[in-house]
């Protein structure tokens, strides 16, 4: 379990009121948190519709799952892409972090690591066409183990109409502005001058040669968005890809980040266990489904935006899954291990439909 790397059991919580102005109403029914508290740029990206404190430290998150979206949009079919449960309670722990453990709102956060199981594929559609209430029950847990010091974790269920469909759990540090930036360049790489801006990204104009690599199809990485699609093939290494970003990504890049951001490196990781799965030999057959049931990341460096990053995936005896690694100049950014099951040839579905999984 992640949560063991943070054994502390103390609570630290300012008292459980929902403030007023916590809620924006943005349209008719459509009511989120605000985006500064999820450290989003643009009002789209928020995933929060509204936070019931149960006390002692629990809280029911209710969803806020767009049904049309870069990334995280909702299938024909009513499905749903399982790395929305990452995304989700991600903005869950800032939110609650600054609203009920007094972290300011200008402190960042470090993502240790996550972990999620789920029982089947996600779907938040009714049979009759209606959005599911999606809620995260979750229960936070705030160590401080020395002054200046703070280590949290969170265990979630997630529930679908009341339904639970799977677990979730992630563990953070927020940090001060100053200690952060101590943290963030500690044994950093230097980048060369103006490859930083650059982000090392290829553009979304096609396939390229070269030491860029080979950019896929969307299809053969379960995407319908060039510029959602992370990696490139290497023509030497079939195990491996060179991670390529789109700095003008809406999702993945909502804002200015000065490192990779961890989850374009979950996604790079999504996408070489499904390139895994369907072999890439061969980026434009016909591409299986694969349903990602559960997925263990841990992050163990920044990585710099200016230089080359490899991503891998190789069997894993351990999980019977998948064993996926970020590198950088020798250096280890993050590991995965993922687990799913493969889904019929996948036929392509217009988005807008009447059915219901």
């Amino acid at each position: 379990m992640l949560f063991s790397s943070f054994p502390g059991e103390g609570i630290f919580m300012r008292n459980a009121v929902v403030e007023p102005g916590l809620f924006v109403e943005h349209a008719a029914g459509d009511t989120r948190v605000p985006r500064a508290l999820v450290h989003k740029a643009a009002d789209a990206e928020v995933l929060l519709a509204r936070i019931h404190p149960r006390g002692e430290g629990r809280f029911a998150v209710t969803a806020h799952w767009p049904h049309d979206h870069p990334l995280h949009h909702r299938e024909a079919d009513g499905s749903r892409d399982a790395l929305i449960v990452v995304e989700t309670l991600r903005q869950a722990g800032i939110c609650l972090s600054h609203r009920f453990f007094d972290v300011p709102v200008d402190h960042p956060f470090i993502l240790c690591g996550f972990e999620f199981d789920l029982d089947a594929p996600l779907c938040d559609r009714r049979p009759g066409g209606e959005d599911a209430e999606v809620v995260f029950d979750i229960t936070v847990r705030c160590d401080r183990p020395r002054p200046g010091r703070v280590n949290m974790s969170a265990e979630a269920t997630v529930l679908v109409d009341g339904r639970p469909v799977g677990r979730a759990g992630m563990d953070w540090i927020p940090l001060t502005p100053e200690r952060y930036e101590a943290v963030r360049h500690r044994g950093a790489t230097t980048v060369p001058p103006g490859d930083a801006a650059r982000g090392d990204a290829t553009g979304t104009d096609g396939r390229q040669g070269g030491d860029e690599g080979v950019v896929l199809p969307a299809p053969a990485v379960g995407r319908d968005r060039a510029d959602a699609v992370l990696l490139a093939a290497l023509p030497d290494d079939p195990c491996g890809w060179r991670l390529r970003m789109d700095t003008g990504h809406p999702a993945l890049f909502d804002h200015a980040s000065d490192h990779v951001p961890g989850m374009v490196l979950v996604e790079a990781f999504r996408q070489a266990a499904l390139l895994s799965v369907n072999g890439s030999a061969d980026p434009d057959a016909a591409p299986r489904g694969w349903f990602l049931g559960s997925m263990r990341t841990t992050f163990d460096a920044f990585g710099e935006l200016g230089l080359p990053v490899i991503v891998t995936a190789t069997a894993d005896p351990e999980s019977g899954g998948f064993l996926t690694t970020a590198t950088q100049g020798g250096r280890v950014l993050a590991t995965a291990r993922l687990t799913g099951a493969s889904l019929p040839l996948l036929d392509p579905l217009p988005r807008k439909a009447d059915t219901a999984c």
